[in-house]
């Protein structure tokens, strides 16, 4: 069963960080995108405060997700 429902990854305190993770996710197949970009933009002094830039992915993508952030935090 293929689950549809969107849960979030990881929230970040500035854009580039979260772009670069999110590159490094779909260049890996996992499907996902950045919410409150526009927001965190408008409202910068309260982004990281308030919610950040937080990485959205599919649930069923999580365990592949996971794991592409620790090889992440290893280079």
């Amino acid at each position: 069963m293929s689950s549809d429902k969107t849960i979030l990854l990881q929230t970040y305190d500035t854009l580039p960080e979260a772009q670069y993770v999110k590159d490094a996710l779909e260049q890996n197949g996992v499907q996902c995108f950045i919410a409150n970009e526009i927001g965190a933009q408008l409202y910068p002094l309260f982004s990281s405060s308030v919610s950040g830039y937080r990485i959205i992915i599919l649930e069923a993508d999580m365990e592949k997700a996971e794991d592409i952030l620790a090889g992440l935090r290893e280079n």
